[in-house]
This record gives C-alpha cells, structure tokens and sequence, in this order.
C-alpha cells in the first residue's frame, strides 16, 4: 500500500511537471539541497538541517548539534524577442555554497543556529548590438550573502517559535554602468506545531534595503505557509502557499522594476525506503510578478511551473543529499526601457530556463 501511494504520488509530480515548465523566482535561488528536491516545500519539515533558511523553528525539536555544507550550481539561459530581434543573453553557472549550524540545548527547550548562504544571484549580459542597432554591452551580475543566526524556543513541547536578524552583503555586484556592492538589514520569524501524523509552518522573512554603490537594491518580503502530513511513518507529503512581495523590487541602473506582489503554490514529497535511503520530489507554481511596465532585462519575470527530485543518504551521524530541478518558461512582457547612458530597448517577450543541481553534507554530533 505504501509503495502505491509513492508511485502514485510520483506519476502525480511528472505529469503536472510535464504540462507547462517554468522558471520565476526572478533573481531568488534556492538555500538547501533538501529543499530544492523538494520544490522549496519544506517550511512544515524542518528535519533536514537546511530547513533552517525557511523556518528556523524547526531547530528546536533536535538534539545536540547539526551542521551542514550545501553546495548548488545553477546555469539559466534567458531569452529576448521583439520583432526581427530573437536573442539570448550571455549567462554563466553559478556555484552556490551554502552552511548551516544548530545547536538544541539540553539543560533548557532552547536551540540557536546561524546559516551562511546566497539566496540571490545574478550572472548575465547582452551583447553589444543585441538588443537593437547601436546597443551597448550590458552587464547584470550581483551575489548577495545572508548572515542568519536565529534563536527557537519550545512554548510547548509541540510548537516552537523562533525570530532571527538577517544582514545581507552584495559582493561583486555591477549594472551596466553601476556598482552595486552594499550592506542591508532585514529580519525573520517561524513557527513550526509538530505532531506525529502532520506538521504546520509558518515563515515570514522581511524586506530590506541595501545602498549599493550607485542606487538600490531592494529585496522583497516573503510569506510561506505549510501542512505537511505524514501518510505513513515512511512517507509524507506537504503543499505550502507563499506570497513574496516585489512590488517595490529595485536594482541599480534600472530602479524600480514594475513588479507586483505573486503567489506560489509547492507540493513535495519523501518517502523513506529504509532507514537510510530517502527518495524526494516536488512540484511548484509560481504566479509572474511581471506588472503592465515590467524591467525584464536583468532577469526575466515569468510564470513557473518547476519539477525537482533528489536523494537522502545516511551513514551513521552522516548524511548525505543530492538533487535537481529544471524549469523552462513560457513567455512574459517587457516593457521598453531607456537606458541610462544609451537608447530605448523596444517592449517584447522574455522567456527563461534553468537547470540546478545541488550536493550536501551533514552531520550530526
């Protein structure tokens, strides 16, 4: 009965996958291994230490300590159509390492942890004479780290609460003809309720503000609520519902972007076929945070649908994980835009794709 449900879950995530691909996280990338295998539902787990990035509450219903090393590489392509115009951009892949430590005290329901990682990424560029007759080469590159530690405290011996500071540091950062490296503050709660048959989650990150060399960047604000249920003591699935806010996006050289606000909706999965064998999948949706006067040359605002899959090893305090996702788009508008120290990019469709695949080691001790 259980291998059914597994199968039918899985035939689940492939067709709905297989209907329309694609790519719309803008310029968010995924923290953890375990939760790319996943689809970024995972804010009702909290077992894989990496979980620490989407709800830090999850820390308090483990022992001792935990620390883990997440190693993601992500190449996207992105492509740019108006009239006779039918061009890509110039992208890289990003090596992304991400780390985590918690630590449960045993004297007290009281557990902190601090994560390292990069949870916004951008490496492109178009062409001179790309975009139209004359264009000039156009550069977008930004890596922004986020230094988190966070405290959790069990209220009752089910549901934990926890608050964290977030600094973000833009490193190397540069568009077209403006710098952009800075230092920002923003902040996060959790809540995680867990019981032996489901967990619920709750994640709000804030906004912040980051003065970069010559303008802003502004990241968005992010909701995430997820019920995760255990079919099984080997097998649970969860659906979470986010709601990031980028509205007020902005970039140096481009300003504000023309985003709104998007939900998203993720479903994932894992099933243990032993002790230390766990398969994982998920599936999600992102609506396009693409409004009427959308910038979408930095990085194209499209509509998602993303599959992803992965594994979970573990040998003794070790565990190990793997895992990938592919995402392709449809098509979203651009609006034109003037450049700063040049013409006008004539409106058109934009279309992206992305292909992640992430390692990770964990120990316990």
């Amino acid at each position: 009965m259980r291998k059914t449900l597994v199968f039918v879950a899985l035939s689940a995530l492939v067709q709905m996958a297989g209907i329309h691909s694609a790519f719309a996280d803008s310029f968010a990338v995924p923290t953890g291994v375990a939760a790319l295998s996943e689809a970024g539902a995972v804010v009702a787990d909290g077992q894989p230490v990496s979980d620490y990035s989407y709800n830090p509450a999850g820390m308090a219903f483990f022992s001792g300590n935990r620390v883990s090393i997440d190693l993601l590489a992500q190449r996207p392509s992105y492509n740019y159509a108006s009239g006779s115009t039918d061009i890509g951009a110039q992208t890289n892949t990003s090596i992304l390492a991400d780390l985590y430590y918690t630590h449960r005290f045993d004297s007290m329901p009281l557990a902190l942890g601090i994560g390292v990682t990069s949870p916004y990424i951008l490496r492109d560029s178009w062409a001179p004479n790309a975009l139209y007759e004359g264009s000039p080469y156009l550069q977008n590159q930004l890596r922004i780290i986020d230094i988190n530690p966070s405290i959790a405290y069990l209220v009752l011996p089910d549901l934990s609460v926890a608050v964290g500071l977030d600094y973000y540091q833009s490193i190397g950062g540069k568009f077209g003809t403006l710098s952009a490296d800075g230092g920002g503050v923003g902040g996060r709660i959790g809540l995680l309720y867990s019981t032996e048959g489901y967990n619920v989650g709750l994640s709000y990150i804030s906004p912040a503000s980051i003065s970069a060399g010559g303008g802003k960047i502004q990241l968005p604000g992010r909701l995430q609520a997820g019920f995760r249920y255990r079919w099984t003591p080997s097998f649970a699935t969860e659906l979470d519902v986010d709601w990031t806010n980028w509205a007020n996006a902005q970039l140096p050289y481009y300003g504000n972007l023309g985003w709104k606000s998007a939900l998203a909706y993720r479903v994932g999965l894992s099933y243990h076929l032993n002790q230390d064998l766990e398969i994982r999948g998920g599936i999600a949706h992102a609506d396009s945070p693409a409004g009427g006067e959308a910038v979408q040359l930095a990085v194209p605002a499209t509509a998602s649908n993303s599959a992803s899959f992965g594994l979970g090893i573990g040998l003794g305090p070790w565990h190990y994980d793997i895992g990938a996702s592919y995402a392709l788009s449809g098509s979203a508008g651009g609006a034109p835009f003037t450049l700063p120290d040049a013409g006008t990019v004539p409106g058109g469709s934009y279309k992206a794709s992305a292909f992640t695949l992430g390692v990770a080691l964990a120990r316990s001790f």
